[in-house]
């Protein structure tokens, strides 16, 4: 892999290393990306972590304090960092099914990761953690459809003539041009609609007869899978869609689904020790914080304890299990 030094204000150099660039292909792009991904993976933070707090402890010049928390603050948020990155190398597959040979392409973002995808018709889908998407190939054709599992946002490229539609489970959202968050995962029990611009028209079982409901603009609309009953009700959508811009809101927000958005976002897996921490509701807003800094800011707002246990590599199948998070009633305040 041929680098650039910016010590080097060759201009002739710089123009190799540009063209360089330029002449990559998709699969060299995803190879880079991979090595780059391994190479974060060896980044020790829970030593940084440790060397931030010893620091901080401390007596000494406070420039050179910044500096360590600056350097580190930089390891903490390259999760966050990896939204761009990942686009590079999300997990894709094409798969063949059925006599005709129908084939599907596949597309899917890991627990950790939120990514962006530009789809043949032009639209432009952002998939959360934890997500996948599959559509037909050819995709634009007499009409546009996705099947959806987890949560997306998308802006649909305008076509009269092509419809386009996500289906998820029995759910089907059908629109033409529009902005709409789309949430249904597969172990959730609701499923979710937030309009930000345009129509859309939601089809939905009740009763065992399939129903629609047209939304509108700042609409946001939740149908419960098990009783197959809706509500509907105009509001300030922005904290259903914020996630796409890696901005995490919470509006009394209960510690239980706080869990679940911690587990998604950043990889890890959240203990709840305390039954009565489930009754504690949050409101804040994160943007592109790190874990450690989210951890903190919770312990602040509220009389608990966050233990953060690192992930050890499992000595049968030799992947690195998850790092845990254990939330504890702080009984001290």
């Amino acid at each position: 892999m041929e680098r650039y030094n910016h010590k080097n204000n060759d201009p002739t150099h710089l123009r190799r290393f540009l063209d360089y660039r330029i002449s990559l292909s998709d699969f060299d792009k995803k190879l880079e990306a991979g090595a780059l991904i391994d190479q974060i993976s060896t980044i020790d933070v829970d030593n940084a972590y440790a060397l931030v707090n010893q620091k901080i402890r401390m007596k000494g010049n406070s420039r050179r304090i910044l500096t360590v928390i600056t350097r580190i603050a930089a390891i903490f948020t390259l999760p966050l960092l990896m939204l761009t990155l990942w686009s590079l190398f999300i997990h894709d597959r094409t798969v063949s099914t059925g006599e005709n040979g129908t084939s599907w392409q596949e597309l899917s973002s890991p627990i950790g990761m939120r990514s962006q995808i530009v789809l043949p018709d032009g639209t432009n889908l952002w998939l959360n953690a934890g997500s996948k998407i599959r559509y037909h190939i050819p995709f634009i054709c007499k009409k546009r459809e996705i099947e959806l599992s987890g949560e997306a946002y998308l802006e649909v490229a305008k076509n009269p003539a092509s419809p386009f539609i996500v289906k998820s489970g029995t759910m089907e959202i059908e629109v033409l041009g529009t902005q709409f968050n789309v949430k249904s995962y597969p172990e959730e029990n609701n499923f979710e609609v937030a309009l930000k611009e345009g129509n859309v028209k939601c089809l939905f079982k009740n009763n065992g007869q399939q129903k629609f409901l047209d939304l509108e603009p700042g609409d946001y609309m939740v149908y419960n899978k098990a009783d197959e009953t809706v509500s509907r009700f105009n509001t300030d959508i922005e904290k259903y869609i914020a996630w796409s811009r890696n901005i995490l809101i919470l509006d009394e927000t209960p510690m239980e689904e706080v869990a679940i958005l911690l587990e998604r976002w950043y990889g890890v897996e959240v203990i709840i020790a305390d039954s009565d921490i489930k009754n504690y509701r949050f409101t804040t807003k994160f943007e592109n914080e790190s874990l450690f800094q989210v951890l903190e800011l919770l312990k602040l707002s509220s009389p608990i304890n966050i233990e953060y246990i690192p992930g050890k590599i499992s000595k049968t199948s030799g992947k690195v299990n998850k790092s845990t998070l254990k939330i504890t009633k702080n009984s001290s305040l």
